[in-house]
């Protein structure tokens, strides 16, 4: 169906139940049963997108990396909290040119949030934007993930780091690059159980080399932990709005006076 990547097997998975990789995949409860649309590129959108680099990734801006480590969040739905904490942490490091290296709690956003719901789904917009806001985040020495719903043990003299301006991204713009190729393939139909929302982090951008294809793409961080994947990452095609990728994004801002 497509020449863009390569399926390969990964043993974590054998044992897994469908309701298990339902999971991670985004949870029953983090449906989305109509896909949105994209903003149509305005004449200012176009003067930005012409004017970025043709590849950018905050992993290695001149030798500094300025993303969190690749974790894994088992068979627990929160790839939405994963994610959420994920782009935090990476805005967090940017913000103080890389002096706080804070990791968040997914643990708290597991038992405590009460804008998702659990490990059975969530989404980033609520939780990396208006929990964040309302109530704050704490680091994951004060709640360690273990993967599980249950009752919420976040210390309450746990230290809170704030962030606002929450929004969806918007705008549209456009290694293994994945491609969607739609479900209606005869006899070898993929059935994905039910269709879900899986939560993951755009950390850069890049493009093949005309020999390759020329093919634009995302870099993306994953949460199946780093030896899924390019060592927990992925690339999936860029300007053509894959699984909602670009129509979806969220995003919050550190409030810095509580970093310190």
């Amino acid at each position: 169906m497509q020449k863009f990547w390569t399926a390969t097997h990964y043993s974590q998975f054998d044992n897994l139940k469908d309701e298990h990789l339902l999971q991670m995949a985004g949870g029953r409860k983090s449906q989305i049963f109509s896909r949105p649309k994209p903003v149509p590129l305005t004449a200012e959108h176009k003067r930005i997108r012409e004017s970025l680099p043709r590849s950018f990734d905050w992993r290695n801006i001149d030798g500094v990396s300025y993303v969190s480590p690749v974790r894994n969040q088992g068979t627990c739905g929160s790839c939405y909290a994963f994610a959420s904490m994920a782009m935090a942490e990476a805005r967090v490091k940017i913000q103080t040119n890389n002096t706080q290296n804070p990791v968040f709690s997914t643990q708290d956003i597991v038992e405590c949030c009460n804008y998702s719901q659990g490990c059975m789904g969530g989404f980033p917009y609520l939780v990396a934007g208006k929990y964040a806001e309302d109530y704050g985040l704490v680091l994951e020495k004060c709640n360690p993930y273990k993967g599980v719903d249950g009752k919420c043990h976040t210390q309450q003299n746990c230290e809170r780091h704030y962030f606002t301006d929450y929004s969806y991204v918007g705008g549209f713009y456009g290694g293994g690059v994945y491609v969607h190729t739609g479900d209606d393939i005869g006899v070898n139909r993929f059935d994905p159980f039910v269709i879900t929302n899986h939560v993951v982090v755009v950390v850069g951008w890049g493009q093949l080399s005309s020999e390759e294809g020329g093919t634009k793409y995302w870099i993306v961080k994953n949460s199946w932990g780093a030896d899924w994947g390019l060592d927990g990452y992925f690339w999936i095609r860029r300007g053509t709005d894959e699984c909602g990728i670009e129509s979806i994004a969220a995003e919050s801002t550190p409030i810095y006076k509580y970093m310190k």
